[in-house]
């Protein structure tokens, strides 16, 4: 089996220099790694070493659905679990790691790092730790740079958009992110029309070149719909320049009243489009928040697609975002106070604790087959909603629950393929991000080396790392997700195979002769989906304005007792700068309850 691709170069006995955490004592009673990584509860899902290379493992899954299928019962020293699918069970003793912190982050994405690195901002020689249940830190902002793909590329986040806000701009210059330098050259996006392209004119087939931009007004749609389309980019531009951003909170409140409302709904009923013009943003949004432009509130989508038409203010590195983990870990790595990194780490129960001789917050973690604890004065629980909302039920009260309940995650897979020769992307003229309709599994595609100087070189190795889709309903995605655990590699193969047919008609191409690898990427709750009334909720005050303390998301994740909260979910999108957001908020929190 080949060797999990690393976010950072640095191992992990690098970066903690040597300061593993040892048990304190005593014999663990272990699960057997073998069972773990069976899969058994979730399908075939991790049985082909092409599917072990990054997303969420199968060992990584295994544990979180203890959590999940309530499994799990804890005594004061012990963990005890119920018999399930994977036929483990018995009471395990959990043991307690000597010494203690001023905070441990749970969750070692892009939100954990942050919170990291601005909690270390303000407090140099805090001594933190951080919890990852996977083999890396990175999260979404994962990597696959292992051979024969010939570099670096995103397993998940692929591009972020130039800050907008102050504090964003200083942490990408501490971390030495250069976002002017890194800036995506055209053609940024482009379209593939054919008979699947909703309302394209009938027998047109081909790429229609740089879609967001210049191409917009030869897109083969009837000119009513062109003059729909061009209208609709203005108007979310100006929305753009108005006052939305990401993260939401720093919004014009003024545009509040557009998280009420579906992008379809604010297309077809505000600007008066024909409604080919929502399903022309459906490709979009399947992409960037796991559901169609009927599914996404018009704020967050419409936020997202101002930076999308304004050229020059997306950037990238081969990797994706995950370049941006990388930057932040060798950052932490070489602060003054390093913080600790546990890998292979999932948490299973915070507790507050309030005796004399401790107060602050327990965290019991599986990690090596065994149960263990750790102390710490602060919890920032960094994980995804899924398993923050497990970790705190049992402290939370009903309306903390409920609210949980409102959030939604789309499971999303990804998959790299490495081609031999780059010469049918320079002969079709295409560039960084390619989409589609009529696709099985997958709508979506970016050129991993876009970014860098040998893009025109026709027989350079290159990767193409393409990007499924959910369109189920809010009620469905739980079936969805386990269809995305039992659908088997060859059927993902064989859709990739079937989409590239179509793609590269024009071009010498031969899947079979030109297709180097292909490795998949499974991420069951990878995508936090915003619906309407999610990112502000449907309260009002006195003034009949959307209250928005009393929004899902606000209500979920206030700080509760000495656990503050950070992921993408807190801020309400899918995005790296409401991850990196959601950190800052998170310490800043973390150090107000001091």
């Amino acid at each position: 089996m080949a060797r999990s691709p690393s976010t950072d170069s640095l191992a992990r006995r690098d970066f903690l220099n040597g300061l593993l955490i040892a048990a304190s004592g005593g014999v663990l009673r272990s699960v057997p790694a073998q069972a773990l990584a069976s899969g058994s509860c979730d399908g075939p899902i991790g049985l082909d070493p092409r599917a072990l290379r990054g997303g969420n493992l199968p060992s990584t899954f295994a544990v979180s659905h203890w959590l999940r299928d309530g499994r799990l019962r804890f005594e004061k020293n012990s963990a005890s679990l119920a018999p399930g699918c994977d036929d483990l069970a018995g009471t395990f003793p959990i043991v307690d790691e000597s010494g203690g912190f001023d905070a441990i982050v749970i969750g070692g994405g892009l939100a954990g790092l942050s919170a990291a690195y601005h909690l270390l901002r303000e407090r140099p020689r805090a001594r933190l730790l951080i919890l990852e249940a996977g083999p890396v830190a990175g999260g979404n902002a994962g990597r696959d740079e292992g051979a024969p793909l010939p570099g670096p590329a995103s397993t998940a986040g692929a591009y972020g958009v130039a800050p907008s806000a102050d504090w964003l701009s200083r942490f990408y210059r501490a971390i030495g992110v250069d976002w002017l330098a890194q800036s995506i050259p055209a053609p940024e996006i482009s379209y593939y029309f054919d008979e699947y392209a909703p309302g394209a004119a009938a027998g047109r087939r081909g790429w229609n070149i740089d879609t967001f931009e210049s191409g917009l007004e030869r897109l083969p749609y009837e000119p009513r719909i062109v003059a729909d389309l061009l209208r609709a980019r203005e108007t979310i531009r100006a929305l753009g320049a108005k006052g939305l951003a990401d993260p939401a909170e720093e919004s014009d409140p003024a545009l509040d009243e557009l998280t009420t409302v579906s992008l379809k709904h604010y297309l077809e009923t505000e600007l008066r489009c024909d409604p080919i013009v929502s399903l022309f943003f459906d490709s979009y949004t399947l992409t960037a928040f796991g559901g169609t432009a009927a599914q996404v509130n018009a704020h967050s989508a419409i936020s997202f697609l101002s930076g999308e038409f304004t050229r020059g203010a997306t950037f990238t590195y081969a990797g994706g975002a995950s370049e941006i983990a990388r930057r932040a870990l060798r950052f932490l790595a070489q602060s003054e106070t390093p913080p600790r990194l546990v890998t292979n780490a999932t948490a299973l129960r915070i507790d507050p604790q309030s005796s004399a001789a401790r107060a602050g917050a327990s965290v019991v973690y599986f990690q090596d087959g065994g149960f263990r604890r750790l102390f710490a004065k602060r919890i920032i629980l960094a994980a995804p909603a899924q398993s923050a909302r497990h970790l705190v039920a049992h402290f939370s009260d009903a309306a903390r629950k409920e609210a949980w309940s409102r959030f939604h995650a789309a499971p999303i897979v990804t998959a790299n393929v490495a081609l031999r020769r780059a010469a049918p992307l320079v002969e079709l003229g295409l560039g960084y991000s390619q989409s589609w309709w009529g696709g099985r599994h997958f709508v979506n595609y970016i050129v991993a080396d876009w970014i860098g100087a040998r893009r025109a070189d026709r027989e350079r190795r290159a990767t193409l790392t393409f990007y499924g889709g959910c369109d189920a309903p809010l009620e469905a995605l739980g079936e969805a997700r386990m269809k995305l655990l039992h659908t088997p590699f060859s059927d993902y193969e064989d859709s990739i195979r079937s989409d590239l047919a179509r793609l590269m008609r024009g071009a010498d191409f031969d899947f079979d002769r030109d297709v180097d690898a292909l490795f998949l990427y499974r991420w069951g709750h990878s995508m936090l989906r915003p619906p309407p009334n999610f990112l502000f909720g449907s309260a009002r005050d006195a003034r009949g304005r959307l209250d928005r303390a009393q929004s899902p998301r606000r209500i979920a994740c206030a700080p509760l007792g000495p656990v503050v909260f950070a992921g993408q979910h807190v801020e309400g999108a899918p995005s790296i700068e409401s991850a990196i957001g959601s950190g800052r908020r998170a310490a800043r929190e973390a150090l107000d309850n001091r």
